[in-house]
């Protein structure tokens, strides 16, 4: 029977195998923590049913429904936190609302990891739905990281905002796992063939597209290549010869990343950009794909320019110059593809990282030993 000091209770908003920040914060690391003998429950907000209409049209009622009984199954949650030596919490306790469940968890002074990707201490949400700003409270994740034990963060500008308020604060970067981001026997040569170019997304960053529309409409036109998008919504840029649209399923994510030989990544330049990790490069580059990234956010940290990709101003000349280079030289794209998934391998991976999430739980080691 595991010991109360390696049982780890993990509070996320959603189920298991379904948001790519889970996925790819923790969820991948569970069997190196199952290794290590701790026991682990994990405890989403969101239930299945509520997510399959999460974002869709209408569906009021069960919406509603979905976040009531998300917040009665956290009531109850809190009256057992005391049987875990370890709460590791993934952005927020709860969507919406003030920082009650982890005031309580604070309260109860069981050790706590608090962990987040993005930079969601900002006020951030859409002309159409101002409400949401004032009621996601923004302002408790500077809360929340003043109290936590620990938090681990994504990426530099997130670690210095996190420094501010803790000093037990760990870089842990989004990471990739190669054996299951492995490339096919196509991508070992691109010479002779039609080559893909590929976005993948989904419908909160579908809008960065619009930076490389025009690039892409220009060379569709002078260029024999397809335009592949991978999103949960389709933009339907039908303007661009050779477009094919598929939607993102986890059954198929391998089978069609392994479709893209150029991958592209445009970031504007904002505050909210700055807290991403560049993570499409990371999943391009893993799949065997060159990457061109915009030189906004984390692009620099995750592309090599001219080794593993090219990381650019948000101009369509400077895309358009980039992605054609790629095209009448496909025999570039073949060696930066290699250079690429070396690179990721080297400082992205979960090989690479999984000792750095392991000494989040060891309490054995001094802050010192596991802060970046």
């Amino acid at each position: 029977m595991p010991s109360k000091r390696n049982a780890i209770l993990i509070i996320c908003p959603y189920p298991e195998c379904i948001a790519p920040g889970q996925r790819f914060r923790f969820e991948q690391y569970l069997p190196a923590l199952a290794a290590a003998q701790y026991s682990i429950k994990i405890a989403p907000f969101l239930d299945a049913a509520t997510m399959r209409v999460l974002y869709k049209k209408g569906h009021y009622l069960r919406k509603f429904a979905g976040v009531l009984l998300g917040f009665i199954r956290r009531s109850f949650l809190m009256f057992s936190i005391y049987k875990y030596g370890t709460v590791f919490l993934y952005r927020e306790a709860s969507p919406v609302g003030p920082p009650i469940f982890e005031y309580i968890l604070f309260m109860s002074g069981v050790r706590t990891i608090y962990d987040f990707d993005d930079a969601i201490f900002l006020a951030r949400a859409s002309k159409a739905n101002k409400i949401a700003m004032f009621l996601k409270c923004a302002w408790k994740v500077s809360y929340i990281s003043a109290r936590a034990n620990r938090v681990s963060v994504s990426n530099p500008y997130l670690e210095s905002w996190v420094r501010a308020k803790n000093d037990n604060v760990t870089l842990l970067p989004t990471t990739v796992d190669l054996a299951y981001h492995v490339p096919n026997d196509a991508k070992k040569s691109v010479v002779g063939r039609k080559i893909v170019v590929g976005w993948t997304g989904s419908h909160s960053t579908v809008v960065y597209l619009q930076i490389v529309q025009d690039a892409i409409v220009q060379l569709s036109n002078e260029f024999d290549f397809e335009f592949l998008v991978i999103c949960d919504v389709d933009p339907a840029l039908l303007q661009i010869r050779n477009y094919r649209y598929l939607p993102w399923r986890l059954e198929s994510e391998i089978s069609d990343l392994n479709q893209i030989d150029i991958g592209l990544m445009p970031i504007p330049d904002g505050e909210w950009e700055r807290g991403k990790i560049g993570f499409k490069a990371m999943q391009y580059s893993a799949m065997g794909a060159v990457s061109v990234v915009s030189d906004t956010g984390s692009g620099n940290e995750v592309v090599e320019h001219g080794k593993t990709g090219f990381v650019i101003s948000n101009t369509t000349e400077a895309w358009k110059t980039s992605i054609q280079y790629l095209l009448e030289n496909p025999q570039c794209v073949e060696k930066m593809s290699r250079e690429a998934r070396t690179y990721i391998d080297s400082k992205y991976s979960v090989r690479v990282n999984t000792p750095i999430f392991l000494s989040l739980f060891d309490i054995t080691q001094a802050p010192s030993e596991v802060t970046s």
